[in-house]
């Protein structure tokens, strides 16, 4: 909001879609799948409609979201050299069952992913925005760090205990999936 209403809307177009394409093409690259935009966001599902296995799908959603985390870091670089806003984005995952499928009638029909797994990745992307405080701030819930198996020591982590969800009486264990360029600085 801060920005769109500083730039003219061809230009916010521009921006976002700037640090859009490198998050389809880390999604892509990774064997996940964008199924909606959704104003300045996206929702991008790992196996579905097909699953590697649990444990493959959320080791690549966690190495996409990294690989974005310092594709984000070198747009800002060049954002920065020709005076425009930075970048700040945020991600939640979460692993867990989903129902693939038509959602709408004959007049409007999208394929949608649904379950309480799609709505804790959302809640995690939206929760604490006052601890938002690198460039890409991913948040991993325990239950997808756990499928991360021998893949987990390539990351690092920050734990931030159990959060509440909201519209949810189970809390979340959560863990923030440290920028590498960040702790390089």
């Amino acid at each position: 909001t801060t920005i769109s209403e500083q730039l003219r809307p061809t230009e916010l177009m521009d921006w976002l879609n700037r640090g859009i394409s490198i998050s389809v093409d880390s999604v892509d690259k990774y064997g996940g799948m964008v199924n909606k935009f959704t104003g300045d966001g996206m929702l991008a599902v790992f196996g579905a409609p097909l699953s590697n296995g649990v444990k493959h799908d959320a080791q690549q959603a966690v190495r996409a979201a990294r690989e974005i985390q310092e594709k984000i870091q070198e747009l800002n670089k060049e954002l920065k050299g020709e005076s425009l806003h930075p970048m700040k984005l945020r991600i939640g995952i979460h692993s867990g069952m989903v129902l693939t499928g038509s959602l709408g009638n004959n007049q409007r029909l999208e394929y949608a992913v649904i379950g309480d797994a799609v709505n804790c990745a959302s809640r995690l992307e939206s929760c604490e925005k006052h601890r938002h405080t690198n460039l890409v701030r991913v948040l991993v819930s325990s239950e997808t760090r756990d499928q991360l198996g021998d893949a987990d020591p390539e990351f690092g982590w920050l734990s931030w205990g159990s959060l509440p969800v909201k519209g949810r009486k189970k809390e979340l264990l959560v863990f923030e999936l440290k920028d590498r360029a960040l702790e390089a600085e």
